[in-house]
């Protein structure tokens, strides 16, 4: 019994650790930590001065109103840069992009609520390139559609 309240007592502070424990923002030299995250705040990001003009610049968070994270990615000099993930509000990931100086470029994978694929292709350029897979939300591939920039051709 005494061993069965102790692992209660731990768990409890093993939660409680994790739910207040915010690592600090990591922003790459010459930028500085900006925003808050809830609930004294919605977003967190890197910013620099460029021109006297604030710029994104390193890590970047959005976050729900209950407090849990919408979306995240990076930011180098204002622009998007490598790979950004969206969630759902039950914590599932939404999507998978990666973008290259602000524009899409790379792979591309979406996904239903309930945690099933739900498209994976490739992004050129900012455009459809290549073979497209859709599947239903039941995990069944639906269709195959090919692109050449932006333009289905199969």
């Amino acid at each position: 019994m005494k061993l069965r309240v102790l692992l209660l007592i731990l768990a409890a502070c093993v939660i409680a650790a994790c739910k207040t424990a915010t690592a600090p923002l990591s922003c790459p030299h010459g930028s500085q930590p900006m925003g808050a995250r809830p609930p004294a705040g919605d977003e967190t990001w890197c910013q620099k001065m460029v021109d006297g003009q604030p710029v994104k610049d390193g890590p970047f968070a959005l976050y729900r109103s209950g407090g849990t994270l919408m979306l995240e990615g990076s930011y180098h000099d204002g622009k998007q840069d490598g790979e950004w993930t969206m969630w759902y509000d039950n914590g599932q990931k939404a999507s998978v992009d990666h973008y290259k100086d602000g524009v899409q470029d790379g792979e591309h994978i979406g996904w239903y609520t309930n945690g099933k694929i739900s498209a994976m292709g490739i992004y050129k350029n900012g455009k459809r390139e290549g073979v497209w897979k859709r599947w239903d939300a039941q995990g069944f591939k639906n269709w195959e559609e090919v692109y050449k920039d932006d333009k289905r051709i199969s």
